[in-house]
C-alpha cells in the first residue's frame, strides 16, 4: 500500500511538473516584460548556406537585478527541447527549440555571466538550422555566445551573438 501511495505521488508530481513548463514565446515575452528591459531587433543570422535564424530579437539585463528571472525562465523550459547548454560557473549559454508551423522552429538563446549581463534572443529557423546549432562548437566570452557551425576541412563559420548597445 505504501508503494502504491508513493507511486501515485510521483505520478502527480511528474504531471504537475509538465504543467509548469512554458513555451519559448512565453519565456521570451516574460523576460521582455520585466520592468526596465529594452528589446532590440537583431539582423538575421546566417548559420549555414541553407540555414539562418530569422526575426531575431533580443532583450538584455545589464545588471544582476533580474538575473534570477532569467535563470527561472531557463529552469522552466522543457529539458528535452534543449539543443545546447554550457555552464562554467561564471557564464552560461543555452539554446532551446520547439516546432512552430510548416517546418519552422522557434529558437531561444539565453546567455549570461555571473553578476553581469543576461541576454535572451528569440527567432525562427528551419530543420537545417536546428542541426547546425545542435552540432556546433560552443564557447562563451562575457555576453557573447560563439557558435562554430558547419566546420569543413579548413573553414569554420563562426557565429557570434552579442547584444549591441545603441
Amino acid at each position: 500500500m505504501k508503494k502504491l501511495f508513493l507511486t501515485l505521488i510521483a505520478v502527480i508530481a511528474t504531471s504537475m511538473a509538465g504543467f509548469s513548463q512554458i513555451t519559448l514565446d512565453d519565456a521570451y515575452t516574460s523576460l521582455v516584460n520585466l520592468p526596465g528591459m529594452t528589446e532590440k531587433q537583431v539582423d538575421n543570422v546566417q548559420l549555414t548556406s541553407d540555414a539562418q535564424i530569422t526575426n531575431l530579437q533580443a532583450v538584455v539585463c545589464n545588471t544582476s537585478r533580474y538575473s534570477q528571472e532569467f535563470v527561472y525562465t531557463y529552469e522552466s523550459l522543457p529539458i528535452n527541447n534543449m539543443l545546447i547548454g554550457a555552464n562554467n560557473q561564471e557564464e552560461m549559454a543555452c539554446a532551446f527549440t520547439e516546432p512552430a508551423v510548416n517546418g519552422v522552429y522557434n529558437v531561444l538563446f539565453i546567455v549570461g555571466e555571473k553578476g553581469g549581463k543576461m541576454v535572451a534572443a528569440y527567432g525562427q529557423t528551419n530543420a537545417a538550422g536546428i542541426e547546425a546549432i545542435r552540432n556546433c562548437e560552443v564557447s562563451m566570452e562575457g555576453d557573447q555566445l560563439i557558435m562554430a557551425v558547419a566546420p569543413q576541412i579548413d573553414v569554420v563559420e563562426v557565429i557570434t551573438m552579442q547584444y549591441a548597445q545603441q
